[in-house]
């Protein structure tokens, strides 16, 4: 059976299922659906203003998307939304599975972000509307506690790979900044800037208590930018640092003004796609509008102004749709122009490389999945990974997935959580694979907790924990008694397990698996280095004195390195609370839990088996000093613990006799884990 037939299978199946069957036949049958404005909201609340009052009647379910908002819901207009659900990972794979659907024809399609989110008070108050200009990454940086920061130190955060909080990063992930269309921008700020906002007596009552305009003000539509980042971070001092960190990034062009979790993650998945050809991404607006404050008003604490009703959330639904409505009916009243504004792209729509023409598609046995190519190197040279296929939305640092003979197959995403989910979604949606049986082998890197393992060691991991998806209130203004200013979404205090209302919070791996993996591996002999053992002996015991080896313990994952004793001590604590006291943790990294994510909305769809997912990390470094050693030091000078080149030969090391069992015993392997 060829791969188009297996996608149209799928689609038709989820129609049924969703009742949506007329939409989903009539898609497959007359090709993509044209789209003139695609509106992006994160949650259902976001969703909800525009669903009556534009007509949004037609349901078309969309593989790969949220199990919450498995549907595209359009009207005769050709306007249509689609809900991600929260959060980086949970963006990005939902809007790469929408440009790679087939379902929609989006090369003329302008979208709009839209979603509620904290203000300054010194650019907005509750209820303000802002169009954004730039959209920055708050997480992607490194973090010491507040309170083991150098001394002069404004804040514990900086850049990744500099020295002091006011060094500009070297902008590796292609994630950090982006700037939006003025153009488009102008347009809308100047068809929304008269608009009157809703407001309310709650709300004026509380933003009174703020010193000055605009906090004070009633709200209004304006032009301010967006900080992106999985951390609610909230109060004067992390509200300051943004601030500081949007200066930083954007040479001072940029103004800080609202906080949220997803635009960059969204972004990230629209230029992935625009690469391909499937979207223009200079038709994209990104609003936001302020349901709370981001910092206190004078005279209350952090934690009060966190849990504080400011009366903004419902102004903010309201006023995402009154500030954004002027330019979808503009663009819908005059589409001939709307059509032309912008060049087209040339590149072909839902290009297929991975399948070769009349034949069938390629199955691999195992896909390794690395992250950058450091990491990948001793797999592709070692393993022979020759034959390169292209895919359309892949990062273009590595547009390929790269195979043998034997179906062993290698990917890299990119680092950080936008990066990874939509490179994992191009894979699944738009690569021509048959990923149906594929072993997956997440292999990469990884800070290693210094009481579990060491420099070089090898882990597998049953349980992968998401560290930032939590609130964050500076050290420095924490209550008294806090181990850290860590605590879950929605809760107030760290010892409070959160709703894991993200879904994206904690997932587990196959245990049989697992198992199997470590049993095959654990008596691989792993390389070492001078510097790695010289590192290691300024630790007075065991396991980080000793050498590397396999071990099975799990792993957390953030955009955000951290590194010092209080912040890996809080790693510990959080991954026991989220697990029930099941998960030890082991190693940090960037990209897991969205990989996972993408891989189980994978499995939804029936183009992967969950159960077929392992997670392989290497410790390149410790995440806390050994004894003599400073907090910073071990954050700010990693590359002279000498992990690196051991930890990257270590994955293959420990991957290799895993691989070659799966390959020389697929007959039994393909049915599933083998009981033996």
């Amino acid at each position: 059976m060829s791969y188009s037939i297996v996608r149209r299978l799928d689609l038709l199946l989820l129609g049924l299922i969703l009742g949506g069957v007329a939409d989903s036949a009539s898609a497959a049958a007359h090709g993509p659906r044209p789209v003139k404005v695609m509106l992006i909201s994160m949650f259902a609340q976001e969703a909800a203003v525009w669903t009556d009052k534009l007509g949004l009647d037609q349901a078309i379910p969309v593989p790969g998307l949220s199990p919450r908002y498995p549907a595209v819901r359009c009207n005769s207009d050709d306007v249509c939304q689609m809900t991600t659900d929260m959060g980086k990972a949970n963006a990005a794979a939902s809007v790469s599975a929408l440009a790679h659907s087939g379902l929609f024809d989006l090369r003329q399609t302008y979208f709009i972000i839209a979603g509620i989110a904290g203000v300054d008070p010194a650019q907005g108050t509750t209820g303000t509307a802002a169009w954004s200009r730039y959209l920055v990454d708050s997480d992607l940086a490194w973090e010491l506690d507040a309170r083991e920061r150098p001394a002069g130190w404004s804040t514990g955060y900086l850049g990744i790979n500099t020295k002091t909080p006011g060094v500009k990063p070297p902008l590796g992930y292609g994630s950090e900044v982006y700037k939006l269309n003025d153009r488009l921008l102008d347009k809308a700020l100047s068809l929304s800037r008269g608009v009157a906002l809703a407001d309310s007596e709650q709300a004026q009552a509380y933003r009174a208590l703020y010193a000055a305009a605009p906090g004070n003000q009633p709200p209004q539509v304006t032009q301010c930018d967006s900080m992106t980042g999985n951390n609610w971070y909230h109060g004067d001092l992390l509200g300051r640092r943004a601030r500081d960190w949007f200066k930083l990034l954007t040479d001072g062009q940029g103004t800080y003004c609202m906080s949220s979790q997803e635009d960059n993650a969204s972004y990230t998945a629209l230029k992935r796609a625009a690469g391909a050809g499937l979207l223009d991404d200079q038709r994209v607006a990104v609003l936001r509008a302020a349901s709370n404050f981001d910092r206190p008003h004078p005279g209350q604490t952090p934690l009060a102004s966190l849990s504080a009703n400011s009366g903004g959330f419902a102004l903010a639904l309201q006023n995402l749709y009154l500030a954004a409505a002027p330019l979808v009916h503009d663009i819908v009243e005059h589409w001939p122009d709307w059509r032309q504004q912008t060049p087209e792209k040339e590149a072909p729509v839902g290009h297929i490389d991975g399948a070769p023409a009349g034949g069938a598609p390629l199955a691999p046995k195992v896909m390794i999945v690395n992250m950058f190519g450091g990491e990948a190197a001793p797999f592709i040279k070692a393993l022979r990974l020759t034959t390169g296929r292209k895919v359309p939305g892949l990062s273009p640092r590595y547009p390929e997935v790269l195979c043998d003979r034997d179906n062993i197959c290698q990917v890299t995403t990119d680092m950080g959580y936008s990066n990874a989910a939509a490179s994992l979604s191009a894979l699944f949606y738009a690569s021509g694979f048959d990923l149906r049986n594929t072993y997956f082998i997440i292999a990469g890197i990884a800070g290693i907790n210094p009481n579990l393992g060491t420099v070089g060691s090898t882990t597998w991991a049953d349980y992968a924990i998401d560290y930032s998806l939590a609130h964050e209130i500076d050290a420095r203004e924490m209550p008294a008694g806090w181990a850290s200013g860590y605590f879950g979404i929605d809760t107030d205090t760290p010892s409070r397990k959160p709703a894991l209302r993200y879904r994206t919070e904690v997932f587990q791996i196959n245990r049989q698996l697992v198992t199997r993996a470590f049993a095959l591996s654990k008596n691989v002999t792993l390389g070492d280095s001078e510097a790695a053992r010289t590192y290691r002996a300024g630790f007075a015991s065991g396991p980080a004195s000793r050498p590397p080896m396999v071990l099975r313990c799990d792993t957390v994952s953030t955009d955000t390195w951290f590194g010092g004793s209080a912040l890996a001590n809080r790693a510990q604590a959080w991954s026991s609370l989220l697990t029930d006291g099941k998960a030890s943790y082991c190693t940090a990294q960037q990209e897991d839990n969205s990989t996972l994510e993408v891989l189980r909305r994978a499995a939804a769809a029936g183009r992967a088996d969950f159960k077929r997912v392992l997670i392989l990390r290497a410790g390149s470094d410790v995440d806390r000093p050994h004894p003599g050693q400073t907090d910073s030091d071990v954050l700010l000078n990693y590359t002279t613990q000498g992990g690196f080149e051991p930890a990257a030969a270590n994955l293959l090391a420990t991957a290799r006799p895993v691989i070659q069992q799966i390959v020389g015993q697929w007959r039994h392997w393909k049915k599933g884990v083998p009981a033996r």
